[in-house]
């Protein structure tokens, strides 16, 4: 009878504690007051919210579950009167709950009040509703409320004191939050709470994982100037005491992250693995194992390569090493050397690139899942595949293309759907590599509409435009009548909004005159172009994005071919090869572009070939290429473009603008 007073009288006090700052609840629960373990059923009224007109609407639930964070993914049905709902099982020692409701890109938090509920009985409650909502453990929480429903430190620590009051035995769980939360907001020196605090604790025996860094964490409250001797004198009880544990681990990530020797920073990693094994330390995830953990085994695995060429590590440490380090692999290893290839940069061995994306990939998949430890409790399974996705999407797309190039189409096409919400009509290259694999399957139709769309958003390649030409002109479409069409594709408020970006960066600046010698034969001369508008692209052999806006600088060469007022330069920079010459005049043969190319002179400062391109970029202010400039008739420069941003459609049209502007002054 006792214990059931007890339970009616915490229900009453959070009860009362809820209903101080809170307005109607739009969550509810069944049964009305469920215990952990429990089977209930969540409602959730959506009536006069964000989701009040939501088609569906899907959920996640973030328990605080003997102080740790969990979450769970939940699908809700329509219940009638804008009301859903889901069914769940509550967590054997949940102590609190938090709901987001979410229908396409609108979320519903609660804003001032959270969707929670608190089963103030449990040990753990007050703590989980006052740390969700405290922006000194933003990071360390579900980042999941609204910022209106950020609490004061002073109330926050409230909710500390009330889990002590009413379950004292949590004081081993909470101690850090409550002595950070009376730092902060006191604003009086707390070290000798905190000191007697820490003391109390080192006295204790068999602390695990958890406390251990909790009594890191709490010794970042102490400002360290006056308080470094009772630092160091905790730290070395935790390393002595706890040889194998969380901050002697720390110590040995950051000490083999700077050995400088190869050959003991592999060693001791070895030595490292035996001592503190990954499967002992999934309940903790410390600062430095955040800054420096990947970067030591990266630092291993590319030492190993590098000095001794051996691929081998890495491939047999997919299991071990983290999602962030696999994706790091795949571009290194895949990505990078495939982009080369298909630039010219640099031969790849297509055949070795499977067999290692295979590998990744493989493994990349398998980690999807379940989450992994840097975002457990605070991502969904669900969460954390759509977060994986953006991160991935970049090698999914390497891993289709290379699917194409090996003929292997089914892989091709199940990767190109992955990432088609991301990647189509808005990329010219996907859209290319799209189309080229729907007209493979015969599917013309679906390739024209895919390619209009694409046309669009002006993300199409000169590839696109003469695969719609051929469509086109099938479909009984006259051949001059074609760029009139593909300009009826276009949307006049992109190209209204492009023009009037790309006019108002403009410039009228002097520009110095330079002699260089032409790949057709002779020199080309700045100064003898006076009354013709000059178009410069600085780029070089050795320059993947340089060769990658080359198809769209071939569109704009093609257009104005006839026109002998408008000239294009390639100028050819910062080669260091010797044969470099022979190498650009077979690389522009073999793609088939119609380039003047200029060499760049001799830096007699320097002794590189960088004469024209240093002295524009320091009178001009920019830095890498690829390096666009315009030069009007009156020998001025009007224009500037540094990089590029994938789009040969776009591209050409910027060009255009430019060009067609300066025509039109001398009108």
């Amino acid at each position: 009878m006792k214990n059931l007073k007890l339970i009616l009288a915490l229900f009453s006090v959070a009860a009362r504690m809820f209903a101080q700052d809170a307005p109607a609840q739009k969550l509810s629960l069944s049964p009305e007051h469920p215990n952990p373990g429990d089977e209930i059923t969540i409602t959730y009224n959506a009536a006069e919210g964000p989701l009040a007109n939501a088609m569906y609407v899907n959920g996640v639930v973030y328990t605080y579950d003997n102080f740790k964070w969990i979450t769970n993914d939940i699908t809700l049905k329509a219940a009638g009167d804008k009301k859903w709902e889901a069914k769940m099982k509550l967590s054997d020692h949940a102590s609190f709950i938090n709901c987001v409701f979410k229908s396409d890109t609108i979320v519903d938090r609660g804003e001032r009040m959270p969707h929670a509920y608190m089963f103030a009985q449990v040990p753990g409650a007050y703590t989980g509703w006052g740390i969700l909502r405290s922006r000194a453990f933003q990071n360390e929480v579900p980042n999941v409320v609204s910022d209106s429903a950020y609490i004061a430190d002073q109330v926050g620590l409230m909710w500390i004191n009330y889990e002590l009051q009413y379950h004292p035995e949590s004081r081993k769980k909470v101690f850090y939050y409550g002595l950070k939360l009376k730092q902060l907001s006191t604003g009086i020196d707390q070290s000798a709470a905190i000191k007697k605090e820490l003391r109390g604790l080192l006295a204790e025996k068999n602390l695990d994982n958890t406390t251990q860094y909790d009594i890191q964490k709490t010794l970042s409250v102490l400002d360290n100037s006056t308080n470094k001797v009772f630092t160091d004198s905790v730290q070395k009880v935790l390393v002595t005491k706890y040889p194998f544990g969380v901050l002697a681990r720390d110590k040995q990530i950051q000490e083999i992250f700077r050995e400088p020797d190869f050959s003991k920073k592999v060693k001791s990693y070895a030595e490292f693995n035996k001592n503190f094994p990954q499967n002992k330390f999934e309940d903790v995830y410390t600062d430095v194992e955040s800054l420096y953990y990947d970067k030591m085994v990266k630092a291993i695995v590319y030492g190993y390569i590098v000095n001794n060429k051996d691929y081998n590590y890495a491939l047999n440490s997919v299991k071990s090493v983290s999602f962030t380090n696999l994706l790091d692999y795949h571009w290194h290893l895949v990505s990078i050397p495939f982009d080369r290839d298909h630039e010219g940069t640099e031969k790849a061995s297509i055949e070795t690139l499977k067999k290692y994306a295979d590998i990744f990939m493989g493994e990349m998949e398998n980690r999807l899942t379940y989450v992994p430890k840097m975002f457990a409790g605070k991502l969904s399974l669900k969460e954390w595949q759509e977060q994986a996705l953006q991160m991935m999407a970049r090698e999914y797309f390497t891993y289709a293309k290379l699917a194409e190039v090996t003929k292997n189409y089914d892989v091709e096409e199940k990767y190109m759907a992955k990432i088609k919400p991301l990647y189509g009509y808005n990329d010219a290259v996907y859209n290319e590599v799209y189309t080229r694999m729907l007209l493979r399957k015969g599917q013309t139709a679906d390739a024209k509409n895919y390619m209009a769309l694409a046309v669009k958003q002006n993300q199409v390649t000169p590839q696109m435009l003469a695969s719609l030409k051929e469509i086109y002109l099938k479909d009984g479409g006259a051949a001059a009548g074609f760029e009139a069409y593909v300009e009826s594709l276009k949307s006049l408020s992109n190209i209204e909004e492009h023009k009037k970006k790309v006019i108002s960066e403009l410039i009228n600046l002097p520009i110095a005159d330079f002699d260089l010698e032409s790949s057709k034969g002779g020199s080309v001369k700045l100064s003898d172009q006076k009354g013709k508008i000059v178009v410069l692209d600085f780029w070089a052999m050795w320059c993947g994005p340089c060769k990658n806006a080359m198809p769209g600088m071939q569109m704009a060469v093609e257009k104005y071919k006839k026109d002998a007022n408008v000239k294009f330069y390639f100028v050819d920079t910062q080669e260091y090869i010797k044969d470099f010459k022979a190498q650009t005049q077979a690389f522009i043969k073999e793609k088939g572009f119609d380039f003047n190319v200029l060499y760049d002179g001799k830096n007699p400062k320097t002794g590189k070939l960088d004469l024209v391109y240093e002295q524009y970029s320091k009178a001009f202010g920019f830095s890498g290429i690829p390096e666009k400039m315009i030069i009007d008739g009156d020998g001025k420069l009007r224009w500037k473009s540094n990089g590029y941003f994938g789009s040969p459609s776009e591209l050409v049209d910027e060009i255009s603008i430019i060009v067609e502007y300066l025509k039109s002054e001398k009108k």
